[in-house]
């Protein structure tokens, strides 16, 4: 894991989860996250790379399972009073297809990342772990596909079983026009009309 060049690890200017940096992160920041510390970052920015543990998603059981963890490879840097960060993240999951209903394994990359995060008044540091997991569990698709998927090369076990919506014909294609059924609203018209005359 390349985590660039920089200062010695007692002023690194994030705190992963590393042995290494364990004693340079503040008790208020949980193992794991990504804080930048702000004094410790140069007016040029840093580049980092490294991972986030996927039990950072905290995903219920049922849906995407988190299979990888969360990669990034970022340049921080500060512009005034946010964080801007551009580089790649991306994170593994395993899914349902809601055609073949078999499971299968997708890839949410963003290989052009960019966002910014705002630097509260007095804060030391920033923390991205929030950032990071929100803009890849945004990404999850609502109805995933395994043959749309970046690791899963086949097709849909399930393809053309079913027919689009548009494709759609009635049995009777006499039933489609609603010329063919004026017949039976003349009849419900009689039905009222006989029934009120017996009133």
């Amino acid at each position: 894991m390349n985590f660039g060049t920089g200062p010695a690890p007692h002023s690194l200017p994030f705190f992963p989860n590393l042995t290494s940096a364990m004693h340079a992160r503040p008790s208020s920041v949980p193992p794991g996250h990504l804080v930048i510390d702000l004094q410790m970052l140069p007016p040029e920015g840093r580049q980092l790379s490294g991972h986030i543990e996927s039990g950072v998603f905290h995903l219920e059981d049922g849906g995407p399972k988190a299979v990888s963890p969360l990669l990034y490879d970022i340049h921080v840097f500060r512009e005034g009073d946010v964080l801007a960060v551009t580089g790649s993240i991306s994170a593994d999951f395993e899914m349902q297809c809601v055609r073949c209903l078999e499971p299968f394994t997708h890839r949410i990359a963003f290989d052009d990342y960019s966002a910014e995060e705002e630097i509260g008044e007095n804060s030391a540091s920033v923390d991205l772990t929030e950032r990071l997991r929100d803009d890849i569990l945004l990404a999850l698709p609502g109805h995933p596909h395994c043959d749309e998927s970046e690791l899963t090369t086949r097709p849909c076990p399930a393809a053309g079983r079913f027919l689009p919506a548009s494709s759609y014909s009635p049995l009777h294609p006499e039933d489609a026009d609603e010329g063919d059924r004026s017949h039976l609203w003349d009849a419900l018209n009689q039905l009222k009309i006989d029934t009120g005359s017996k009133n």
